[in-house]
């Protein structure tokens, strides 16, 4: 029976959950793009500043942005981490590759073995260090909602039970059915990105040069704004 689901999971329902990410993705995309395009024919500044939207998207990749910061830093760098480990063990873990040749016919390189074990145990140390952070920070405890708290605990999940079933004598479970439940909540997880903070790791180039090309006044703002304020000999 566990055999049945399975290749299920491993199949149509990797195919579905794939899917439906993209099209949610996609869908989160084209509305962005519309949203830059209605604001930046609108502006009255319509140079586009290419330069600033491709720095803008390195630093977010990059980790001097978090380590520049001396508010939280080592939150800062501990999210870095987390994010870094949840795209790349995903996406280059060799056993993952090998499902998506077999299912997709797709394949690129892979991390070796080791890395991964010790990505993999470092995202998940990085996600209760998050939870911990957002713990015992005022701020963040009272900004914080039940999502909040639930998805690093969700996305830890697929990487302690990917840990077990690739290395079953520290498995407290039967292999079988510990990779089952990693097929599934990781499934679970690609629906989800669209529909939750998980979006923003794929899509934070749309976000990132939005910013840059959409966040302009419209001409003759400033002369508006000069009047609102009874400041017109003064510049805004």
């Amino acid at each position: 029976m566990l055999e049945y689901w399975i290749a299920l999971a491993r199949g149509p329902l990797l195919r579905l959950a794939l899917l439906a990410m993209a099209l949610g993705l996609l869908r989160l995309v084209l509305i962005q793009l519309w949203e830059i395009s209605w604001a930046f024919h609108r502006a009255g500044d319509q140079v586009v500043p290419w330069g600033v939207a491709i720095r803008r998207n390195l630093e977010w990749l990059l980790p001097w942005r978090y380590l520049q910061r001396r508010e939280r830093r080592v939150y800062n760098f501990i999210s870095f981490i987390f994010h870094v480990g949840v795209i790349a063990v995903p996406v280059c873990l060799a056993g993952h590759v090998s499902i998506w040749r077999q299912e997709l016919g797709l394949s690129w390189w892979t991390l070796p073995e080791a890395l991964a074990d010790w990505l993999s145990i470092l995202t998940i140390a990085a996600a209760l260090g998050l939870l911990i952070g957002r713990a015992s920070h005022v701020s963040s405890r009272r900004l914080s909602r039940l999502h909040d708290w639930l998805l690093p605990i969700l996305c830890v999940i697929p990487f302690i039970t990917g840990l077990w079933v690739a290395h079953p004598s520290y498995s407290p479970f039967p292999v079988q059915g510990v990779y089952l439940v990693h097929l599934l909540s990781a499934e679970f997880l690609l629906v989800l990105v669209p529909f939750s903070k998980l979006r923003h790791m794929v899509l934070f180039w749309v976000s990132q040069t939005s910013t840059e090309l959409g966040w302009r006044f419209p001409s003759g703002s400033g002369e508006r704004v000069r009047l609102s304020l009874g400041k017109e000999s003064e510049g805004v």
